[in-house]
């Protein structure tokens, strides 16, 4: 999952207003607390959403990446309009038990193209039992 997060940082490392931040933590409790608060303050409001926020934290790694990209560039990210977030083989869940497959279930749930259908705010967040997290929402 952090190769693919990588590509689109590396995309959002080359245009203006893009932040891609990548820190290693023991403990990101307050950093994904801090998202959530950003992410309830807008919540309910009108849309369109301008920016798509993601969290997310390898335990393994100790490393917690976060993006900040505008919604015009996810858009213009791929060529139909899907930023399919299904990583298909690749294995971003560790442990292998029950949360994984929750973790995929949500995360495949989510495309690009329905964006504009969203409400701001959470769109997927998941906690795995391993210390896996990942918290995406619209701004």
């Amino acid at each position: 999952m952090l190769q693919r997060l990588a590509i689109a940082a590396l995309a959002a490392f080359s245009t203006t207003a893009c932040l891609v931040n990548v820190t290693h933590v023991s403990n990101p409790d307050r950093y994904f607390e801090e998202a959530r608060r950003n992410a309830n303050a807008v919540a309910g409001k009108e849309g369109p959403a301008k920016e798509l926020r993601v969290l997310v934290y390898d335990a393994d790694e100790r490393k917690l990446v976060r993006v900040e990209i505008p919604l015009g560039l996810v858009r213009h990210l791929t060529d139909d309009g899907d930023f399919d977030l299904d990583f298909g083989d690749h294995d971003f869940c560790h442990s292998g038990g029950r949360g994984c497959s929750e973790m995929r279930r949500k995360l495949r749930k989510f495309r690009g193209k329905d964006l504009d259908k969203l409400p701001l705010g959470i769109v997927v967040e998941v906690n795995e039992d391993d210390g896996e997290r990942v918290l995406v929402y619209l701004r």
